[in-house]
């Protein structure tokens, strides 16, 4: 096991809350202002691939698929299991239950 995928594992496990995340892509910016919006960007942990030059956030990003079987940005994990992304998030923004969605995973109280 390659130590990107012990550590894609570990990131996982760790946080009730994570979202893979890049600072440049539009769809993460998108993900964010939901969490702004709604009062819980510090209660998403970001683990943060933007930086990286290609080839390491290349095998961050396959290590997050080998693990979890997506490589999207963002990938929203609760409970150590996906979620989804921001077309999840967009998805219960057009059917007006993001609120209530992010009151079933705990997110809102």
């Amino acid at each position: 096991m390659s130590q990107y995928v012990a550590e894609a594992k570990q990131i996982i496990r760790s946080h009730k809350y994570v979202m893979l995340t890049a600072n440049w892509c539009p769809d993460c910016v998108y993900a964010n202002s939901i969490w702004r919006k709604y009062g819980v960007l510090n209660k998403v942990s970001q683990f943060e691939v933007g930086g990286y030059d290609r080839d390491k956030l290349n095998k961050y990003r396959d290590a997050f698929a080998e693990v979890a079987g997506i490589r999207n940005l963002p990938t929203i994990f609760v409970d150590g299991k996906v979620w989804g992304t921001e077309a999840e998030l967009h998805k219960f923004e057009r059917e007006g239950t993001l609120l209530e969605e992010l009151k079933k995973i705990g997110l809102i109280n």
